[in-house]
């Protein structure tokens, strides 16, 4: 009897498992750092597509969450790389039903844009321009260091901690690769 309900559970779970596990990764496309203003800013191009069934979760109230990852370090031949900097920056897709418009904003800095629709939204969030990263003084010349990121979006229906115990609940969510590339004072 245990091995019936066990093997039910199974085919059960694996019926509603999450289309997350089913989708792609996310993309960076032509990520470079450049000086500005006494400080490194990053720009890169995300490529990731979502699911019209997430556009509408986003349209009943579900926030669509985007986290970059972005480490610089120093590379050194006999030893762990030196982080000179880690960042975290966060941004949220959401839905104003008042106003009928997507907001974005910026989580870090409270900074917010408001679009007509969906996909306007979202090609904003694809796009990362001039976010500061690194004051110039901070890079040694004639040293090899190396930028790192990786970016993850996100759409839970549940919070986190509810999502442990309820597994079988359709969530979105995509992770990139770290991307590497050096980094020149």
């Amino acid at each position: 009897m245990a091995a019936v309900c066990l093997s039910v559970g199974w085919l059960a779970l694996w019926l509603v498992a999450p289309a997350a596990y089913a989708a792609e990764a996310i993309g960076i496309r032509s990520p470079y750092v450049t000086p500005a203003s006494g400080v490194y800013v990053l720009n890169a191009q995300l490529q990731f597509d979502v699911p019209e069934q997430v556009e509408r979760a986003v349209r009943d109230g579900v926030t669509l969450n985007l986290e970059l990852n972005i480490r610089v370090s120093r590379s050194r031949s006999w030893w762990r790389d030196d982080v000179l900097a880690q960042l975290q920056q966060r941004y949220e897709l959401l839905y104003h039903g008042v106003s009928e418009r997507y907001l974005v904003r910026n989580v870090n800095s409270g900074a917010q844009s408001s679009y007509a629709s969906f996909a306007q939204a979202i090609e904003s969030l694809q796009r990362i321009e001039n976010l500061p990263v690194l004051d110039q003084p901070l890079l040694t010349p004639d040293v090899r260091n190396e930028v790192n990121l990786r970016a993850r979006i996100e759409a839970r229906s549940i919070p986190r901690a509810l999502g442990l115990l309820l597994f079988w609940v359709d969530n979105f969510s995509l992770e990139s690769d770290w991307y590497t590339w050096p980094m020149k004072p």
